[in-house]
């Protein structure tokens, strides 16, 4: 696929104030420039985030109020249940309130609905449980936000409800004693991009002060479901996971001690990518294929052998969520060659009675990766369709699916990724709706992906003490991506190896400097005769350490072949304008 390649432009006055000031290099100094961060003091922050520059809890709406009857509740002995949602975030803040209530000195329930059984959110058959259960006070994490009805339901059984959340609010909000989500109307809490452990975690602030060393025992799981949720590395989430990080790095949580040994990442310093590409994928793997229970179990556990036994559980499913993963990317690619006209349709929709709705989710994004277009999987059961949709930049999910929420039963999520269901027989009507709103607000240039790169630079101009710096930026992820840079007129001096996924392997050079690239999905990019022909790189990098030898990795975003006569023609830092033509 053809990628238009955009470089950031430079301030060679805030480059150099930041340079000097804080000294770093130039190139770190245009990196956080490009991160909208300008001035010293803001770098000061980005770079050592700090615990204390937290905002209080009690910003937030309804949080006061919200902390009083959980505190009355328990010194009342209330019967208390924690309501959490079947991914990591939900778990994650499952788990992390029930241990703080716990250690309050609560007898906390806990309940996570079975996705193919329940579905999303606050249920009938979950509400008929919680009766039965004879409990006085519900409290959800990540979910409950659009459930209007099953709250009035509550209410009616005697059922008080506290609501966490961090998805968007429709128009009308659930009559429940107190809400907290930080993108309802009328909440000033300055950080509005927090996952669904980040409320959970606020709220726990809340109850024991911020000044509580044992809130920031449990900062391991507020990073795991933070990372795990895909929001924006930035603000309080960055102090969260930077914090969480080096938690998570030397837990004394027994289940995570184990999950971490198991994806083989003992001894490692844990990262946002292995959070996210390792360990979070085991912990989902039972939500998505059945009941979440022994993913919130191994985040409780205090045995040796019940946190090992689970973490062999974990990993066995993940394999086998995997493998019914690619089955079903292999059908819905056929489907896409047979049904898909791109002239008429921007929005892919896909629907089969046979496909996993635990997976629909990872195939959508997998999709809007081959094809960049907002892509809607849909899992059929009699008359009732589930489905998945994952977006690009400039198609917005859930302002979309507002718009459709005549012909959906349920629908929630975000700008770039959400769920719905709807009857088999209003499938149709959807499909011509949401292309019809697609065709509104899509333009052709929306339908090419953007490599933005940070800094264009000689390949010489990477050293180690340079890419040492560069990880005083992380933890990458959501709107703070790990750097990307451009090089021109390199040289491919070895005879490309092909890897999985169309993968390839070679060495590049500028004649000063010689480095190992590797990337995926570009083996078509090569020339028929690669060696010595001059290529233009946009890549991230990494220190690579193998047998003992640590050198510089390209990790290659796209590749084409130079234009003629421009060795190194773009040297030094961003000139702001789009580099060439599209690939």
């Amino acid at each position: 696929m053809r990628k238009i390649w955009k470089a950031k432009e430079k301030d060679p006055s805030a480059q150099k104030r930041l340079s000097e000031t804080l000294l770093i290099s130039p190139i770190v100094a245009q990196l956080l420039i490009n991160r909208n961060i300008e001035t010293p003091e803001k770098a000061e922050d980005f770079l050592r985030p700090s615990l204390l520059n937290l905002h209080d809890a009690l910003l937030m709406k309804d949080m006061a109020r919200a902390a009083a009857r959980i505190k009355k509740a328990i010194h009342k002995k209330e019967r208390i249940m924690i309501y959490g949602d079947y991914d990591v975030d939900g778990i994650s803040a499952t788990a992390l309130l029930s241990l703080i209530f716990k250690g309050m000195g609560s007898d906390v329930k806990h309940y996570i609905p079975n996705r193919l059984e329940e579905g999303y959110g606050l249920n009938k058959k979950a509400i008929v449980k919680i009766h039965k259960s004879k409990i006085d006070l519900l409290i959800t994490v990540d979910c409950g936000i659009t459930a209007c009805d099953e709250v009035k339901e509550l209410n009616r059984l005697g059922i008080e409800t506290i609501i966490t959340d961090h998805h968007n609010p429709r128009q009308d909000l659930p009559e429940a004693y107190a809400i907290i989500n930080p993108l309802q109307k009328g909440c000033d809490y300055p950080d509005k991009s927090l996952s669904g452990v980040g409320v959970a975690f606020k709220l726990a602030s809340a109850l024991l002060g911020r000044d509580n060393n044992s809130l920031y025992e449990h900062l391991d799981l507020v990073c795991l479901g933070t990372v795990a949720d895909v929001v924006p590395l930035i603000g309080e989430n960055r102090i969260l996971v930077k914090s969480g990080l080096d938690q998570l790095t030397h837990t004394k949580k027994k289940g995570l001690k184990a999950l971490i040994e198991k994806a083989y990442l003992k001894s490692k310093d844990i990262t946002s990518h292995y959070v996210g590409f390792m360990l979070g994928p085991r912990i989902n793997a039972m939500g998505r294929l059945g009941s979440p229970e022994l993913s919130l179990q191994l985040l409780l556990t205090d045995n040796d052998d019940e946190a090992r036994e689970l973490a062999r559980t974990l990993d066995r499913e993940n394999r086998n969520r995997q493998k019914m993963e690619e089955a079903v990317l292999k059908q819905a690619l056929a489907k896409v060659e047979r049904e898909m006209d791109f002239k008429e349709n921007l929005v892919i929709v896909l629907e089969d009675e046979e496909w996993h709705h635990g997976v629909i989710g990872i195939v959508a994004s997998r999709l809007v990766d081959r094809f960049y277009r907002p892509t809607i999987m849909m899992s059929t059961t009699g008359n009732e369709t589930k489905g998945s949709a994952r977006s690009i930049k400039n198609f917005h999910l859930f302002e979309a699916l507002s718009e459709c929420s005549n012909l959906l039963k349920t629908y929630g999520g975000h700008k770039y990724a959400a769920g719905l269901s709807m009857s088999r027989n209003r499938l149709l009507d959807f499909k011509k709706r949401i292309n019809t709103l697609a065709r509104e607000r899509i333009l052709p240039t929306d339908l090419i992906p953007v490599v933005n790169i940070d800094v264009e630079m000689p390949l010489s101009s990477l050293s180690k003490k340079l890419l040492l710096e560069l990880d005083e930026l992380s933890p990458f992820g959501l709107g703070n991506p790990k750097p990307v840079f451009s090089s021109c007129g390199l040289s491919i001096r070895s005879l490309p190896k092909l890897l999985r996924r169309d993968g390839i392997k070679m060495w590049v050079t500028d004649g000063k400097k010689t480095a190992e690239a590797i990337g995926f999905k570009m083996a078509d990019a090569l020339p028929s005769d690669p060696l010595g022909q001059k290529v233009d790189i946009a890549y991230a990098c990494n220190l690579n350490t193998y047998k003992g030898i640590t050198s510089i990795q390209l990790q290659l975003k796209d590749l084409r072949l130079s234009e003629s006569g421009s060795p190194q023609a773009v040297a030094g830092l961003p000139t702001g304008r789009q580099v060439g033509t599209p690939s």
